[in-house]
């Protein structure tokens, strides 16, 4: 019999050695992603342009990108930056708003919640429609190897987060059917 304790430690190492090899996937062909467009020169997306299902920064570190695609590629995230930095700005301002209402004194009703919910939701479309603007844009500055090489690397990403939902829903399902001593 396993005991309660395995089958809560050996579901967590699998998913530690599953980040690690998402990790690996991502850095082993980075092609040297140093200078402009290196891990600083996608700060200004802090993790975004995740409207692909993975931050497109962590895709082109396998595309082996040359000096002047990286600059191209940097001036598409800095061209969106100040526009980026000013929609953060008014989500902050709306949830800000919503948090304001909430911990008032005063009854709320999802009325009162409307007008800033209704804001939150047009700048996150915005920019979603804006990521996927500027994906278009650096896919246009690739070539077709990158693009296969991106391809295969965002193939391998999401089978090892099929493996770990797998591995999650088991470690679920095996806890309720397997007896403890």
């Amino acid at each position: 019999m396993v005991s309660k304790l395995s089958r809560g430690i050996v579901p967590a190492i699998l998913a530690i050695v599953l980040v690690a090899a998402v990790a690996h996937v991502a850095s082993s062909s980075s092609g040297g992603m140093s200078g402009p467009m290196g891990h600083h020169g996608f700060h200004g997306m802090h993790g975004g342009m995740d409207a692909l299902g993975v931050p497109l920064p962590l895709l082109l570190r396998t595309a082996n990108l040359t000096d002047a695609q990286k600059q191209q590629i940097h001036t598409i995230f800095e061209n969106r930056r100040a526009a980026r930095k000013t929609e953060y700005q008014q989500l902050h301002a709306a949830k800000e708003a919503i948090a304001a209402k909430f911990t008032s004194t005063g009854a709320v009703a999802a009325s009162d919640l409307a007008s800033p919910v209704a804001t939150m939701t047009q700048i996150q479309d915005q920019m979603t429609n804006e990521q996927i603007q500027d994906a278009i844009a650096i896919r246009n500055v690739l070539t077709p190897t990158q693009l296969a090489q991106i391809s295969a690397t965002k193939a391998k990403l999401d089978s090892i987060h099929a493996e770990m939902k797998a591995l999650w829903a088991q470690g679920g399902s095996s806890s309720d059917s397997t007896p403890t001593e």
